[in-house]
């Protein structure tokens, strides 16, 4: 019986070998592989490295045999590839509401997931900026909660953190609890943000989760938000896709002039399916759905003349507004 249970352990044990110690510039032969087992207190023969191998094979693990590169063995694919991996560490390292301690810890767990070899190499050159990361090392309670609270149909309360010139960090309201229905926690602008309805309101309201302390799911129904008659009507992607800057505001019906040396940040911003016609040969003109905010007002005035909102007329005049309190800020 001792005999049959070591042989399953050897089994995995050769499984984490070739994940952790082999790749294609590091190819284990079946002595390697025996070496490696015997500083983990097992002992084995060539013969039963080479069949569990061909047990593994059999099971699905793309792992490359001896007669195909006659020197031995290498796990030739994993769950996630080197690039896949790079990709996700990137956006980890990007993700403002991790806390540097967090950011390195989530780091560390994926470079795990392919060789010891690659790992050293994402930990060795691993940098992260702490300038503009969250401080905030209860995030995944906050985080947690919240997708329960969204699950189960339930309001969450929660304090808010904010800054003050001279307290610093300090909750907003003086600490009285926000009462929100959430409807989804979606990652924009390179922060993590909750999409909800204020008890108060009845329009949606962004917040940062990192500034989310102390959530408490409540045994009460969400409230649902203007113009929505059923909470699973709610379509984050399209609500997403017209939101400018995470500003809330009125969706409209909003017509825009651009010069056509725009139309890259314009198919980016509003997508390859949106409505464009050529005016001139020079400009052409978009109709699409946005929210109507300061995000939108601020981002048109980012391109100066060669963007001119012509309808909605009382948002133009809001931005006739924005443009005469730049220039006497200015002294123009």
């Amino acid at each position: 019986m001792a005999k049959t249970q070591n042989s399953k352990l050897k089994l995995l044990h050769v499984l984490d070998i070739l994940k952790k110690h082999s790749d294609e510039d590091n190819i284990l032969t079946s002595g390697d592989i025996i070496s490696q087992l015997e500083k983990r207190g097992l002992t084995a023969e060539r013969r039963s490295i080479i069949r569990d191998i061909k047990v593994l094979v059999e099971f699905g693990y793309d792992i490359s045999l001896y007669e195909e590169n006659n020197i031995g063995y290498y796990m030739r694919s994993r769950e996630f590839e080197e690039e896949e991996l790079n990709i996700l560490i990137d956006s980890v390292i990007a993700f403002k509401s991790l806390s540097p301690k967090k950011t390195k810890d989530l780091v560390h767990k994926l470079s795990k997931l392919s060789s010891n070899n690659f790992g050293d190499r994402v930990m060795d050159k691993l940098y992260i900026d702490s300038k503009g990361k969250s401080d905030n090392e209860k995030i995944y309670y906050s985080i947690n909660m919240l997708n329960e609270a969204i699950d189960r149909d339930k309001k969450v309360d929660f304090k808010y953190l904010t800054y003050d010139i001279k307290e610093g960090k300090k909750f907003r309201k003086g600490g009285e609890k926000y009462i929100v229905s959430p409807y989804a926690l979606v990652w924009c602008e390179d922060n993590y943000y909750l999409i909800g309805v204020h008890e108060k309101y009845s329009n949606f309201s962004h917040y940062r989760i990192d500034r989310i302390n102390q959530v408490n799911i409540l045994d009460e129904k969400r409230k649902l938000a203007d113009n929505i008659m059923d909470i699973n009507d709610f379509n984050v992607t399209e609500y997403i896709d017209s939101t400018f800057n995470v500003f809330t505001g009125t969706k409209e019906i909003v017509k825009l002039r651009f010069t056509n040396d725009l139309l890259n940040p314009i198919i980016d911003k509003f997508g390859v399916d949106a409505y464009i016609q050529s005016e001139d040969g020079v400009h052409s003109i978009l109709i699409a759905d946005v929210i109507v905010s300061e995000g939108f007002t601020s981002w048109i005035i980012q391109f100066g003349g060669r963007i001119e909102l012509l309808e909605p007329v009382e948002t133009r005049e809001l931005i006739k507004e924005k443009i005469l309190e730049l220039n006497r800020v200015y002294g123009v």
